[in-house]
């Protein structure tokens, strides 16, 4: 009897054993480590846009007579820059038909393929007559002109929807125009003043059209 029980006493601790040793190697796999050190870069969307061309039609502060100008310098809005596409300052005044017209050019420096789309957000009091009386328009090569007034904003094309899009190295120009609207309440436009943006959206495109 005393055998026996030897034999069984010995069995479950062979047993223990051998859970501990289970209960062991599966601790030390689940704890296992591996690292892997991989050198990756990654690309860029940085769009470049450039202001090649201005024409507009603008008040003579000598004479007060409108007349055309003309600006062929190009001009990167890339990056920060305290001038504004149409090239209207804060001593400048405008009136009714005075209209600016700039070509942008955009081009696809960078590593990704990207689709675009123009915004105008008018940042002023939606009651301002002046907001009222401009308006703004988008046209894209020789295809219709996108045109609203200001108050109400401007939206050329949308994610959904873009206007475009520029594979590597490609390069497109489009038109924003900004025209004063000679209308019978053009008086109580006087003396006000706005700001607004032109907002150029760049997204990644993965699969080509």
């Amino acid at each position: 009897m005393i055998k026996k029980r030897r034999i069984v006493l010995m069995s479950l601790v062979t047993f223990m054993l051998c859970l501990a040793l289970v209960a062991g190697g599966t601790y030390a796999l689940f704890s296992d480590q591996v690292t892997l050190t991989t050198h990756l870069k990654a690309g860029t969307l940085d769009i470049t846009l450039e202001r090649t061309n201005l024409v507009a039609r603008t008040l003579n502060s000598e004479t007060g007579f409108l007349g055309y100008v003309s600006n062929s310098e190009i001009v990167d809005f890339s990056k920060p820059t305290d001038r504004n596409v149409f090239d209207i300052d804060y001593t400048d005044k405008i009136v009714p038909g005075c209209a600016y017209h700039a070509t942008l050019k955009l081009t696809n420096n960078t590593d990704v393929a990207f689709m675009y789309w123009v915004e105008i957000v008018n940042r002023a009091d939606k009651d301002l007559a002046l907001a009222d009386q401009l308006k703004v328009s988008v046209k894209v090569g020789e295809g219709e002109k996108t045109s609203e007034i200001l108050s109400d904003g401007l939206n050329v094309g949308s994610q959904a929807k873009p206007i475009g899009i520029l594979a590597k190295s490609e390069a497109e120009s489009f038109v924003v125009s900004l025209e004063f609207l000679d209308l019978a309440v053009n008086n109580a436009a006087k003396n006000q003043s706005l700001d607004f943006d032109v907002i150029v959206h760049a997204v990644q495109v993965v699969d080509a059209p």
